[in-house]
């Protein structure tokens, strides 16, 4: 079959063919086609997960907004080092919105060209922080405060990783009508959590019961999935990716460290995990009696 489609589609084709069924093999491993469980919760959160990624924007009075009115002022007259940073900042300030627009439209080809470039984008930045973390040149990089630095700049990317990712999964065939409304209520509800978090600022790290709210909240939202309720379950989703890693920073400063933390995240994890086994298996079992 493989040849019959690539014959005389030269090596370009041939190349094409190839990855789209890799593509479709994996898709088939992790459960995410679009008659799988996974592949239809992806495909009702994709609209929402693009309505997030627009409502990280940086507003008058976040500290983020500063640095993306300095690199718009500066342009290119910067040196070159700081140059594909500033760029990239840039870039996820302007291509999640049109994303949005994109979404809103119903135009998914686009969407996931431009979540690809989100994802892009947020590694370049990531990248460029994995390289720059060392507060003392001179000294060994595995300091506590340099994994201090790299783990704080990196809750502010990995929103933008993971919502890009996660769109990029969701399975094209489902993706065809427009999303206005849901890409509306996505952008709320990121700009509502991205308020609540300062930003991602380091000047407000949450305490008490607020990042564990922030932590578990969507994760109880995507238990309702094991239930056939997709809705719920998809804006649990579209907000996780946004929520999580600050989250976990702010009670890693709590607790006092990633070792402290580490055991009570596997146990909370396998808690979620066995609650959510354990109603699929019932509503499969309700299914089977009916």
């Amino acid at each position: 079959m493989f040849a019959d489609t690539t014959a005389g589609a030269g090596r370009l084709g041939t190349a094409r063919e190839a990855l789209d069924l890799a593509a479709y093999g994996l898709r088939l491993r992790t459960g995410l086609t679009s008659t799988a469980l996974g592949g239809r919760l992806l495909a009702a959160a994709a609209p929402l997960l693009a309505g997030t990624l627009c409502g990280l924007v940086a507003l008058p009075g976040d500290t983020r907004y500063w640095r993306v009115a300095d690199a718009a002022r500066s342009g290119f007259d910067v040196p070159w080092q700081q140059l594909p940073d500033r760029l990239a900042l840039l870039g996820l300030t302007v291509v999640p919105a049109l994303l949005a627009v994109a979404a809103a439209l119903g135009a998914w080809r686009a969407v996931r060209t431009l979540a690809g470039t989100v994802v892009l984008l947020a590694a370049v930045r990531l990248g460029i922080r994995l390289l720059t973390a060392n507060v003392a040149p001179e000294g060994p990089w595995l300091t506590e405060a340099n994994v201090w630095l790299l783990l704080l700049d990196a809750t502010a990317l990995l929103p933008y990783l993971a919502a890009g990712a996660l769109i990029l999964a969701a399975p094209a065939d489902l993706l065809e009508r427009p999303g206005r409304l849901p890409v509306a209520i996505g952008a709320g509800t990121g700009l509502l959590v991205t308020r609540a978090q300062g930003g991602y600022d380091s000047w407000h790290l949450m305490d008490g019961w607020t990042p564990l709210l922030l932590l578990l909240a969507p994760l109880l939202l995507l238990l309702c999935a094991a239930r056939g309720r997709l809705l719920p379950a998809a804006l649990g989703l579209a907000v996780l990716p946004l929520t999580a890693w600050f989250s976990l920073f702010s009670l890693w400063e709590q607790v006092g460290g990633v070792w402290r933390l580490a055991p009570l995240a596997v146990a909370g994890a396998t808690g979620l995990l066995l609650t959510g086994q354990a109603l699929a298996t019932r509503q499969v079992g309700r299914a089977g009696a009916a």
